[in-house]
């Protein structure tokens, strides 16, 4: 990453809100996490021309790559709840929201009375929120559009979570996903016409062909794999296990063969870049 050369791409921009993205993305490439290892290896391969382009997508709407509701992952931008609550603000600026999710022994429900939403949430105990007894979530939006409702079950946020590209973020930060994809359904719903760029930009970290008969637990397995060794071998130790889905494996496997090989590419033409001429290949 060259920060010059992304520096003088976003010229034409707030010069502060650029000089924040490119400390974000300098301290995103060298985070180590628990095992000493860069936590981001991806980053190694983002071109300065894709970097520079993320932040003007994200600026066409108005936002703020700011690192921390927007960020960056291995499959591009990634928006959180509350980057879909700023643009709706942006726009409707008197919009009042109500995100949560719905546990185990909560009580729920909710009812339209001549377009007015009406809804009631008895918590049962707050201080008990385990991801394990979340039975679903709802999203309520109101503003001079109009009163809005939104609900999905944990089945329909789980099915949502399998079609993700990558699982990190999910592990990470799983409440906050199970919001941001509540809130993400509604305004696709009923506020399309504003959320059009953000979904479009977004969706790039989902796959919809993805096939939703494989476990989380092998997705984020493949995910960690960086060998074409290791993932041989991992085909071969576990494809009995998912002879019901073979071809579904098959496919999880050969995305992530050809994006390790692609990787390795890079490499390649990185290392070619830098060797000094006279020297051996």
């Amino acid at each position: 990453m060259d920060k010059q050369n992304i520096k003088n791409g976003l010229k034409d921009y707030d010069q502060d809100k650029v000089d924040a993205y490119i400390d974000y993305l300098e301290k995103t490439s060298k985070a180590i996490g628990s095992d000493k290892k860069l936590k981001n290896p991806w980053m190694a391969y983002r071109k300065d021309e894709e970097l520079i382009s993320y932040f003007k997508k994200v600026a066409e709407d108005g936002l703020v790559f700011d690192g921390t509701h927007i960020t960056l992952q291995s499959t591009g931008v990634s928006y959180d709840y509350i980057a879909y609550k700023n643009k709706m603000l942006l726009i409707y600026p008197e919009t009042l929201f109500d995100i949560a999710l719905v546990y185990k022994d909560d009580k729920f429900k909710f009812e339209k009375q001549s377009g007015k939403v009406i809804y009631q949430h008895e918590m049962n105990n707050p201080f008990d929120q385990r991801q394990e007894n979340i039975i679903g979530g709802y999203c309520v939006i109101i503003n001079k559009r109009g009163e809005f409702i939104t609900s999905l079950s944990a089945s329909q946020i789980e099915k949502h979570r399998k079609v993700a590209k990558t699982d990190t973020i999910w592990k990470s930060w799983f409440h906050e996903m199970c919001l941001k994809t509540i809130i993400k359904k509604a305004c696709k719903q009923h506020f399309q016409d504003i959320f059009q760029n953000i979904e479009t930009i977004d969706n790039e970290n989902y796959d919809v062909e993805q096939p939703l008969e494989i476990s989380i637990k092998d997705k984020a397995a493949v995910e960690k794999i960086a060998s074409l060794e290791e993932l041989k071998k991992y085909y071969h130790e576990n494809k009995d296990r998912n002879a019901g889905v073979l071809a579904d494996f098959n496919k999880l496997i050969s995305n992530r063969k050809a994006e390790i090989e692609d990787a390795g590419k890079e490499n390649e033409e990185k290392d070619d870049s830098v060797r000094q001429p006279g020297e051996d290949g």
